[in-house]
């Protein structure tokens, strides 16, 4: 993995009202607790969380802290006496990605070792290579990167939780972003999956609501040997910028149009979480991406944290999305601490009811505490006040505004009124 230092340029901050007013109602709601199993899941006293985290494939970079941030959760909950008086038992495995059917032989590895939670995937179009398997076989499904939309009304059986935003949010803030820096026209051109597709609908008609035009908007397939087809449709539309959505690819995408003379200097160019970082610029000239800006959804990460995650795996250079997959596994196992079993079906129905509504508790030892005295708790961990809605997805969030340097690193720092903070 390449090093990819995210410092902070800022951050804007949306609400659930986008998601609604994007998505519409969803038929069926998940529990906020108290009610009961959603399914009949298998039970043996011990809590068991398996990973579909990026090892090899397209995302391969977000896997070290995913990784590290699991198995930091892990200890941590076993430190402080475990789930149901056992210590939580952890399995880690490859997602790969949609061009490998290796998401899918982890999952049954797992579900044949008796995983009552996976942890994963990074990418959305690999989790929907395996999400109606985990809801046949009632067990939870949690992922701390899927953004993708479709996930807020699919028929998951109130199985799937996720603890990134969707990406009706990111594409507010990246339209928004346009529009404030005097962008009158673009092309938005995204990878063909699930999350490139919804990702470009949800930034394109933003801005195209804002007032700005959409001189073209299309999706291409990332498994190209070449895009020089793609290159000059962008380049041929001469728009004043260009929002790519994509993952490794981007890097190939990005050589054809700076070799056909769509570059930064003349051109504004705006990437989102699954391209922008310094592991993208590798063999670049130096200054080549200075005024590339992007977003991210992200959550502020405390030195201690970081610490932390470095503990278990000193060789980390980047934090993405390692808050988000902590907090996963301890608002799982949160839920079945309060659900008093394993059983996933029993766990599922409490965990929209850990992150919300009772009081509030910052670490698994803490929140334990409280339950053992019989007290509604409110998690808020590293990756900040989740509180989930009737999907099982956080209801607010905060998104970087990430731009490169001279020297093609990713830099800058937050500002204080943009802080992860709820609208």
């Amino acid at each position: 993995m390449q090093k990819t230092r995210v410092r902070r340029v800022g951050a804007l901050l949306v609400g659930l009202a986008l998601v609604a007013a994007a998505c519409g109602d969803e038929d069926e709601k998940k529990s906020d607790g108290g009610e009961g199993a959603l399914c009949e899941g298998e039970s043996d006293g011990v809590l068991h969380i398996g990973t579909v985290l990026p090892q090899t494939g397209n995302l391969a970079f977000l896997g070290p802290p995913e990784f590290a941030g699991v198995e930091l959760a892990v200890a941590d909950i076993n430190a402080a006496g475990g789930v149901l008086g056992k210590d939580v038992v952890l399995t880690q495995g490859d997602s790969g990605d949609t061009s490998t059917d290796i998401a899918n032989q982890t999952v049954d590895a797992g579900l044949a070792a008796g995983v009552d939670a996976f942890v994963g995937a990074a990418s959305s179009g690999v989790s929907f290579t395996f999400i109606d398997k985990l809801v046949e076989n009632c067990k939870i499904h949690f992922s701390p990167a899927n953004t993708s939309p479709d996930f807020t009304t699919y028929a998951d059986g109130g199985l799937y939780f996720r603890t990134a935003p969707s990406d009706v949010l990111q594409g507010r803030v990246l339209a928004d972003l346009m529009i404030a820096e005097g962008v009158t026209n673009a092309v938005f051109m995204a990878m063909q999956d699930p999350y490139g597709e919804g990702l470009l609908k949800y930034s394109s008609e933003p801005f195209a609501d804002q007032g700005g035009e959409v001189v073209d908007s299309f999706t291409y397939d990332p498994t190209l040997a070449t895009f020089d087809a793609e290159v000059d449709r962008v380049v041929t539309a001469d728009p004043e910028a260009l929002v790519l959505i994509g993952f490794a690819e981007s890097a190939q995408i990005l050589t054809g149009l700076f070799e056909s003379g769509f570059t930064p200097d003349v051109k504004k160019i705006y990437l989102v979480d699954g391209n922008i970082g310094d592991a993208l610029t590798e063999g670049f000239a130096p200054g080549s991406f200075l005024g590339i800006k992007g977003t991210l959804p992200a959550a502020e990460t405390t030195q201690d944290f970081k610490d932390a995650l470095m503990a278990v795996d000193p060789e980390l250079i980047d934090f993405s999305y390692a808050p988000e997959s902590y907090d996963a596994v301890v608002i799982t196992a949160l839920a079945a601490a309060i659900a008093g079993s394993d059983d996933p079906g029993m766990i599922a129905a409490e965990i929209n009811g850990v992150t919300r509504d009772g009081e509030k508790c910052t670490s698994f030892a803490d929140c334990m505490a409280l339950i053992e005295a019989g007290t509604d708790i409110d998690y808020d961990g590293p990756s900040g006040p989740q509180t989930f809605g009737p999907e099982g997805e956080p209801t607010e969030a905060s998104f970087q505004i990430l731009s490169y340097d001279a020297n093609n690193s990713v830099s800058g720092d937050i500002a204080p009124e943009y802080r992860f903070a709820k609208i």
